[in-house]
């Protein structure tokens, strides 16, 4: 079943749920609330009766000739009349007057005459005169057609009421449901699309939504997850062509070579074995570099972490490079800023991020040039920040947000006395990541 048919369906099933229970509810809570009523009205009528036999004992010193009264249906209260049996509502009612030592004196349809009122059933009233028990008044209701035929004509007319509800209501939910679900379906429908068209490799397809509400966000979800597709699928591509490229070089020195001294156009001596070795490392470090990276990226990179010295730390690596820069004629400036700060670190991954660094300043620094070395202390960050930094040509602003991307370089013309294979700055962030 498709979403739209389960969403109309179960509006619809609401309201025929809410017309059931309705119908149950309101059919015991009528009949309920109808008995109570012709109860109250029943009281009322025993309370107008109770006065007015107490009336008519006080005007007639006693209840002489009140079987005359029932008989007649026709009672004085005030200056009105009171039908007993002009109503339907008193025509199943029989009306008893008991003396005061409880005998049965007067019935409106002399049934109970001359017997006690203890063991007649219906509601007891005392007469009360001058505080003193003058009588008992007792109402007997009769079940009959009368009354069965209202309560019944009235949950009848209710039931009918609420089924016709029911069915216009059923209606009216399928016909807004579907719209409504027609609504809800509709992003669903165009993501659904989408997944098959990025499936399919079309990473250029974008998804529209024009509401704001959560469908909204969820499409624009599924468009920045197709971005990052496309955007991993150039990376990708970009990345095997670099690393075949990379690979291509040192395999073709090798295979020529070897090929060359297979036949006999060059001698097997030490200083071609040694280009043979060169290379051959080149593709060691090439793979051990992709490797480390791989592992730094995904979080599994092992890491041997010990407290170091910040200034003895950095005073370590910067005499290792002085050699270096004294050849090339560049002053390397160091000035820490800070004094007995110690980190949590791997002391060999640090190293290999700070060498990559200066070991591309040096690369790009011209003669007579400088690099500084500068470690400091941010209080509002609580961090401690090392900045190098060169005299040199600096870097394109255009190239600056891909510079840490595998085989990035400066310049496009892959020439290796201005670079590497371009995975120093790469290597340098995994490890730098890995750590924290």
């Amino acid at each position: 079943m498709k979403l739209l048919s389960k969403l109309i369906f179960a509006v619809t099933t609401i309201v025929v749920l809410m017309g059931l229970f309705q119908y149950f509810y309101f059919q015991n809570r009528i009949k309920t609330e109808f008995q109570q009523f012709l109860v109250n009205q029943e009281m009322g009528i025993v309370d107008r009766l109770e006065v007015y036999f107490e009336s008519y004992y006080e005007s007639n010193h006693g209840f002489q000739n009140v079987e005359q009264v029932l008989e007649s249906n026709q009672m004085m209260m005030g200056r009105r009349h009171i039908g007993m049996m002009g109503t339907p509502m008193l025509l199943n009612l029989q009306v008893l007057l008991a003396d005061e030592n409880g005998v049965i004196i007067a019935d409106s349809n002399q049934l109970y005459n001359g017997k006690m009122a203890l063991d007649v059933p219906g509601i007891h009233r005392d007469l009360i005169f001058n505080n003193k028990k003058i009588g008992e008044l007792i109402m007997i209701r009769e079940e009959d057609l009368i009354q069965e035929n209202l309560v019944k004509q009235f949950i009848y007319s209710t039931n009918y009421t609420i089924l016709l509800g029911t069915i216009i209501g059923s209606l009216i939910a399928v016909v807004v449901g579907y719209f409504i679900a027609r609504g809800l379906t509709k992003p669903v429908a165009k993501l659904l699309q989408g997944i098959e068209r990025v499936s399919s490799g079309d990473t250029a397809f974008r998804v529209s939504a024009n509401k704001k509400d959560e469908f909204y966000y969820l499409v624009q979800a599924f468009n920045h997850m197709t971005e990052q597709l496309a955007q991993n699928e150039k990376l990708r591509q970009n990345l095997m062509a670099d690393v075949a490229h990379e690979l291509r070089t040192p395999l073709a020195i090798i295979r020529g070579k070897l090929e060359s001294i297979q036949e006999g156009v060059i001698e097997a001596n030490e200083k071609e074995i040694m280009v043979l070795i060169d290379e051959v490392y080149r593709l060691s470090r090439l793979v051990n570099n992709l490797q480390q990276l791989s592992l730094a990226e995904a979080g599994k990179l092992p890491l041997n972490k010990v407290p170091i010295d910040v200034n003895q730390f950095l005073d370590k690596v910067v005499a290792n490079f002085l050699a270096l820069t004294d050849e090339k004629r560049i002053t390397l400036i160091k000035r820490l800023l800070i004094t007995d700060i110690t980190l949590i670190l791997d002391e060999d991954r640090m190293t290999q991020v700070i060498v990559n660094l200066l070991d591309n300043a040096l690369r790009h620094t011209p003669l007579d040039g400088e690099i500084t070395i500068m470690a400091d202390y941010d209080k509002n960050t609580d961090e401690v920040v090392i900045t190098i930094s060169d005299t040199g040509s600096g870097i394109d602003p255009k190239i600056l947000p891909t510079i840490f991307d595998r085989f990035s370089r400066t310049d496009n013309s892959r020439n290796r006395n201005h670079g590497g294979a371009g995975l120093g700055l790469s290597i340098a962030k995994g490890f730098e990541e890995a750590q924290g």
